[in-house]
């Protein structure tokens, strides 16, 4: 028989034990719940969407390797998006393109990334025209873009850069750069050196 003694110490290890394994299943972390990753509404591969005026003549044209729409935040995420706006008056239509682009706003608003161009042919009476730059944002509504990294513009042989642009590209186009600007302008061919 045990004593008192003995019985005491038998229940007081019975209750430190059970104290210590409560202790160390309370303490345990387990694995948080696996978050769902961010996932689209609906995947469209090789998009494309012409926008047109009234009379029917396309306006925009944007075309797409991937479109992803996010409908509760309004979004749509765009892999090699290539945007066409085309001129009233049949001029060369400006060409954008970009690695990688996000439509907000019901497309209201563009923002383009990684490698993005802007280019526009020339004609007997306007100059070619490409851009170079990482990031830009459009509004296609109001025919304007901006960007605030370095781009570099090149213009039949002649190029400028910038630490950024203003872009207003409805007919008469117009950029405003801000801080400092570089330009090489090139000579007219056959034109004297003195």
């Amino acid at each position: 028989m045990w004593t008192t003694r003995q019985g005491r110490l038998a229940v007081m290890f019975a209750v430190l034990g059970g104290a210590g394994w409560w202790l160390s299943r309370s303490l345990v972390e387990e694995p948080p719940p696996r978050s769902r990753g961010r996932a689209p509404n609906y995947v469209v591969s090789d998009f494309r969407a012409i926008e047109t005026d009234p009379s029917g003549r396309p306006t925009r044209r944007l075309v797409a390797a991937q479109l992803r729409q996010f409908v509760p935040e309004d979004l749509s995420e765009l892999d090699v998006p290539h945007l066409t706006v085309f001129e009233p008056d049949g001029a060369p239509p400006w060409e954008i393109r970009a690695r990688h682009g996000l439509l907000l706003a019901g497309g209201d608003e563009v923002r383009l990334s990684d490698t993005v161009s802007v280019e526009r042919a020339g004609t007997s009476l306007t100059r070619s025209f490409r851009l170079a730059t990482t990031e830009l944002t459009l509004w296609p509504k109001r025919d304007y873009a901006q960007g605030d990294q370095p781009v570099r513009i090149d213009s039949d042989g002649d190029w400028l850069t910038a630490a950024g642009i203003r872009l207003w590209y409805a007919t008469p186009a117009r950029a405003e750069y801000p801080g400092r600007v570089h330009i090489s302008i090139a000579p007219a061919q056959g034109a004297a050196v003195p």
